[in-house]
């Protein structure tokens, strides 16, 4: 007979439903706190006031496959959490009553995670250094805020990824993972706040991480070896504060939404603020309506087959977001490894659309930097963007087709950078007052090689350039089958021709 589990006392199914029908609580003692069944089979848990970590363990197990479906509910109030929560295959919904309303605050020093890896066995023997951690699964988290002010969040795990500044590293790699082979997970109205800490400046570095299921110790490559995660993810209207967004990677015949969210950072050294997506295989991630401030680094970035080869073709969207990005960073960083890394074609495909981005960088470093830049993908639509101020490079584009068409760039030290591009279309753009170009296009060595890689077959056409401070359109006459056609413009160095 099936049971249901919540603390130490075992329900029947039978009598579950009973309770249910009656509204009969049953109160289970953990701590002083209470935990009870409750009608539509959700499991309220409220806080004690001490330590709430093992009633929430407790219900979350209850809602764990084989068991059916259910909700776990926290009231309003503040829990306290002394350890991990990790469940496998939780099934229904763990729910507060909104951000701000029901707190999770995490003591820190969590014990148990010293020399542990950051990956685990598979079943896991050894969890994450997260908050929570949910190793497959269906289910939706939502309405709360989780926090860890603490320097020291944990008591020290081995890190070899290189991002840690102690050793060893005793901050949280997130507050929240997903993992396994098969999950369906929606995160809505979570907010994640941080402090600094010894990874990239922060105690945690990652706010939600969603990816597939790294081998343990003893295996050549554990990431590379990786198990692909397929499922569909969402994270919308959430907040992340004093630490990075979201990281999705290593996800296969998988659907990924990141909209609505607010990720804030202050200047420190963690490397990207809203999100990061890593090796996908036949994948579709959508990045949308969110507003991320960028003091360093990027805002969101696409890295296709930097661990993993034979990838399947994924697109990444990244549409109608507000980034406000300052000191060189890049709002957009987007790069396909694989005929660097694996002599593979590319299979990364990108849409940037309708994005509005505010640049304050003033200028020093301006070639290292862009706005958004985009490296060897599959091909990439760059649309409809507003880029304004700043004098790093509003669009860098290097290597494979794809189209530039109708973004608004003011005051970029170059508009547009053709750099190593093959069948680009640069299309009734408009671009004033760059510092040095509007458009350029030119040839370059690849970086540890002699040779130069032209820029071919380019179409530069109908675009309004206009007062710029070197000149409108730039070309260092290398390549062929160039066109430059139709443009309004007042300066170039050479002749434009179709």
């Amino acid at each position: 007979m099936e049971k249901y589990v919540v603390g130490t006392k075992k329900i029947l199914k039978k009598e579950q439903v009973l309770i249910s029908i009656f509204l009969t609580a049953i109160l289970v003692l953990s701590s002083g706190s209470m935990v009870a069944f409750a009608k539509n089979n959700t499991i309220v848990v409220t806080p004690t006031g001490v330590d709430d970590t093992a009633n929430i363990q407790a219900a979350l197990n209850s809602c764990a496959s084989p068991n059916p479906p259910c909700t776990v509910q926290l009231v309003a109030g503040t829990y306290t959490i002394s350890s991990q929560i990790a469940v496998t295959g939780f099934q229904g919904r763990f729910v507060g009553m909104g951000q701000g309303q029901t707190i999770i605050n995490a003591l820190g020093n969590m014990p148990g995670t010293a020399v542990t890896p950051y990956w685990a066995q598979f079943p896991p023997a050894n969890h994450w250094p997260s908050l929570f951690t949910f190793v497959d699964g269906s289910f939706t988290m939502a309405g709360m805020t989780i926090t860890d002010r603490s320097l020291t969040p944990t008591t020290g795990w081995t890190d070899i990824t290189g991002g840690c500044s102690e050793v060893p590293c005793t901050a949280l790699t997130e507050a929240i993972k997903v993992s396994g082979l098969k999950a369906n997970a929606a995160f809505d109205h979570i907010t994640i706040v941080g402090a600094a800490g010894d990874y990239g400046g922060y105690n945690i570095a990652e706010g939600i991480h969603i990816e597939g299921l790294e081998l343990p110790v003893g295996w050549t490559n554990p990431e590379a070896d990786t198990h692909m995660l397929t499922g569909t993810f969402s994270i919308t209207n959430s907040v992340f504060t004093d630490t990075a967004g979201p990281v999705v990677n290593f996800l296969v015949n998988s659907n990924v939404a990141i909209c609505g969210n607010v990720a804030t950072t202050p200047d420190i050294n963690n490397y990207f603020v809203l999100d990061v997506v890593t090796d996908i295989s036949n994948t579709n991630v959508l990045i949308c309506r969110n507003q991320a401030t960028v003091p360093l680094q990027f805002a969101v970035g696409a890295f296709q087959s930097f661990i993993k080869s034979g990838l399947l073709p994924s697109t990444v969207t990244i549409a109608n977001n507000n980034f406000q990005v300052s000191e060189g960073a890049n709002a957009v960083v987007l790069e396909d490894a694989g005929q660097a890394f694996f002599g593979t074609s590319p299979t990364l495909s990108a849409v940037v659309s309708g994005n509005t981005i505010q640049n304050s960088f003033d200028g020093g470093s301006a070639y290292y930097y862009s706005v958004i830049e985009t490296d060897t993908l599959k091909s990439t639509l760059i649309s409809a963007n507003t880029i304004i101020g700043g004098g790093a490079v509003g669009i860098y584009y290097n290597g494979q087709p794809g189209t530039i068409i109708g973004n608004s760039i003011t005051g970029s030290d170059t508009g547009v950078w053709l750099d190593m591009a093959s069948g680009v279309h640069v299309v009734g753009n408009m671009i004033r007052n760059s510092v040095q170009y509007g458009i350029s296009l030119t040839s370059s060595n690849v970086a540890g090689s002699s040779a130069t890689t032209q820029s071919s077959n380019n179409y530069i056409i109908g675009n309004f350039v206009h007062n710029s401070g070197t000149d409108d359109l730039y070309y260092d006459g290398l390549g062929t089958g160039n066109h430059w056609c139709g443009n309004i413009y007042q300066t170039s160095n050479f002749l434009p021709f179709c």
